[in-house]
């Protein structure tokens, strides 16, 4: 389900933080539309890299998500999940974004894990 705030801008999902691309342009709302902080979410935003790929905060409008290329949800239980339906309206999946970008993340989770794997046998 996809929330609207109080302006009828796109704030986020149920349990879930949403995003848009159009081109090589990735979009999901500013704070300040009432979404919350997600770790994937930030992640995406401050540490994951994929040249030509850039990701930003922007307002959504519903009508944004009939004209992106792709949308796609980020949790920390699913990563990355590319949308297919909005209530019954097909959406666009044109692109490689999304792969891209998922691809990226698994490579900085493996990379996240290895660096600190010390630290994690030493906890338990």
């Amino acid at each position: 389900m996809i929330l609207l705030n109080e302006r009828g801008e796109v704030c986020e999902c149920t349990s879930a933080n949403l995003f848009i691309a159009r081109g090589s342009e990735v979009f999901t709302p500013p704070l300040n539309s009432g979404c919350l902080p997600g770790v994937t979410r930030a992640l995406l935003l401050d540490e994951i890299r994929v040249p030509g790929i850039s990701a930003v905060e922007r307002t959504i409008l519903p009508t944004d998500l009939e004209d992106a290329d792709q949308v796609f949800i980020t949790s920390t239980t699913r990563d990355f999940l590319p949308v297919s339906h909005i209530e019954g309206l097909k959406v666009r999946n044109s692109g490689n974004v999304v792969a891209a970008l998922t691809r990226a993340f698994e490579e900085y989770r493996a990379a996240y894990v290895k660096r600190n794997a010390p630290l994690l046998r030493q906890a338990l």
